[in-house]
């Protein structure tokens, strides 16, 4: 809404009063006052815009003497409501487990270090794959992991290769 500038030449109460109710429902967002010229009173220069706020108030408190005369049919709220996070659970033999966690607990850390979320390198999917079929070169883990980037790959590749040949051992 554009900005609207009113001026008021004010010598008395009523004056100050009419002021008063001019502002009702607006929004100053600048005013200036200044002694004026004749010396029984002074200026008043008011730059507003209407207020919506004030307006949907007033609209709500239609709509409320509309809902004292017609009876209203309740609806059950329905609130929006946050999508439950699924947890993927890995379905390995539990001599796989330590191995999967190990690997789990190094994801999670290259991601804290990389500022990334820990899925962005491999999701837990991945790890349950590459748990069950163990890769003993870049190719075959190539091929399990083939969402990992490349930058991921070239990076990672030969740390995870030794996380599963049981070689390397991470620190939390």
């Amino acid at each position: 809404m554009a900005l609207q500038v009113k001026t008021f030449h004010i010598t008395d109460e009523a004056g100050e009063a009419a002021v008063g109710a001019f502002l009702q429902g607006k929004r100053v967002h600048h005013w200036q006052s200044a002694y004026s010229a004749d010396p029984s009173g002074w200026n008043l220069l008011i730059a507003y815009e209407e207020d919506r706020r004030h307006f949907d108030r007033d609209e709500r408190d239609r709509g409320r003497d509309r809902e004292r005369r017609e009876p209203r049919i309740s609806q059950p709220r329905t609130e929006p409501r946050k999508p439950e996070r699924i947890e993927h659970v890995p379905e390995l033999p539990p001599e796989d487990m330590p191995l999967y966690e190990n690997i789990r607990k190094w994801r999670n850390t290259v991601a804290r270090e990389e500022k990334i979320k820990p899925y962005i390198l491999f999701n837990n999917k991945q790890l349950e794959d590459l748990v069950k079929a163990k890769p003993k070169d870049a190719d075959s883990l190539k091929a399990i992991t083939s969402d990992i980037t490349p930058e991921h790959f070239e990076k990672y590749g030969n740390e995870l290769l030794g996380l599963v040949s049981g070689g390397a051992v991470t620190a939390d």
